[in-house]
């Protein structure tokens, strides 16, 4: 390498660490990004609420969901479901295992500016969406428009009401079935942004502008308490905090998209990088690569279908091998479409409409599962019959 390379490679060392140091040294930027998260201490993330349900409820087990809705269908606890978050939208199947948790004396609480789906139509509720938003580049919410933020019960208003940035508040609740709900609070004007749905034994408590429940306004001493004032509605009972339906909950699914969401960690994976490449130039000489062995590819799926072959000419039967066909295709229903069943009828419209496919389709396989597992013998025939069928399953279904 000569003097005048090795010179531009020495420059652009250092201009590299210079502005390494320059961004290291300059304050980081406020995140104004949604998120709502217990984890999350940006403005809008929902750590501090998190950790004072324990000052709401004192006397109440607090626990975290980290699993969908119908993960809950075997739970008959009575509890206060909290879900906060950018947006709301529940399946047919979800909707439903609300509604019979609140007929049963269960209350949920939802905070969103998005609130959709077969829930939203099932309640009858639907919301005039403002579609908030802020400038990222402020570094304070104060100096913008402020709008009067009030409950309706004269126990917990607020004679001058509480003031929170109108752009975060356009959203309200624009129809609702007044037979069975309550309005419990509005931003002025007659637009209703808080209502409690009285459902058998509980209630479904609905409000419009979650940006109200996060860190920013709750560690200020003027509005924190108009969250508290809202949770207050819920009952005594065991309260359950959402962490499932929440905005970016796969962000961090591998090691690099946790480095790469740290400044830190991100800042240091590119100086070692920088480094390696560093040391590759510099250390880098003429050498003979080593010629690797290159082996013969094993044709492993005959491997595989004789030693399929040989278990079942040493042991097996038409009937074993459909039982064994069938176990697995009993924990594949169970795992990946979340249905618990012995093939009756009665299952396979839950099972087609979780996996996406006609219910005469499942009614079908189903029926001819069953005429097979009652016989002691089974013709190869009626083997493969069903082993296609639960193989065009696999194929066709979309979970």
């Amino acid at each position: 390498m000569s003097k005048s390379e090795r010179k531009y490679i020495i420059g652009l060392v250092a201009i590299t660490l210079i502005a390494i140091t320059i961004r290291l040294l300059r304050p980081a930027p406020i995140d104004w990004s949604e998120g709502y998260s217990a984890s999350e201490k940006k403005p809008f993330g929902g750590y501090i609420l998190f950790n004072e349900l324990p000052t709401l409820f004192p006397d109440d087990a607090i626990n975290t969901n980290l699993n969908p809705v119908f993960e809950l269908i075997m739970d008959t606890t009575r509890a206060n479901y909290i879900f906060v978050n950018q947006s709301l939208m529940f399946d047919e199947f979800e909707a439903q295992i609300l509604l019979d948790k609140v007929n049963a004396g269960s209350n949920v609480f939802m905070a969103t500016w998005n609130f959709q789906g077969a829930l939203a139509d099932s309640l009858n509720i639907a919301f005039m969406n403002g579609f908030p938003g802020i400038n990222p580049s402020i570094n304070s919410l104060d100096s913008l428009t402020q709008r009067r933020v009030d409950f309706s019960n004269p126990n917990i208003n607020n004679p001058l009401g509480w003031n929170f940035p109108a752009g975060l508040i356009e959203t309200y609740i624009s129809k609702f079935d007044t037979s069975q709900t309550v309005v419990l609070g509005d931003v002025g004007a007659k637009r209703v942004n808080f209502i409690k749905y009285n459902l058998g034994e509980g209630a479904f408590y609905i409000h419009s502008n979650p940006f109200l429940f996060t860190n920013y306004f709750l560690r200020d001493e003027n509005r924190f308490d108009y969250s508290f004032k809202a949770l207050s509605y819920l009952p005594e009972q065991p309260t359950v905090w959402d962490e499932y339906y929440k905005i970016g909950r796969q962000q961090f699914n591998s090691p690099m998209a946790y480095f790469a969401s740290q400044p830190t960690l991100r800042i240091a994976w590119f100086v070692t990088l920088f480094g390696l490449i560093i040391y590759l130039i510099f250390g880098s000489k003429r050498k003979q690569r080593i010629i690797p062995q290159i082996n013969p590819v094993k044709n492993s799926s005959i491997e595989f279908a004789a030693t399929i072959a040989n278990l079942y000419l040493n042991n097996g039967t038409h009937a074993e091998l459909l039982a064994k066909k069938l176990l697995f295709f009993k924990e594949y229903l169970r795992t990946n479409i979340g249905v618990t069943t012995d093939f009756e009828q009665s299952d396979a419209e839950q099972v087609a409409h979780r996996s996406g496919l006609a219910p005469s389709e499942i009614q079908t396989l189903f029926s001819m599962i069953r005429s097979t597992q009652t016989n002691t013998e089974i013709s190869t025939e009626q083997l493969k019959q069903v082993t296609d069928q639960i193989d065009w399953f696999y194929k066709h279904s979309q979970r």
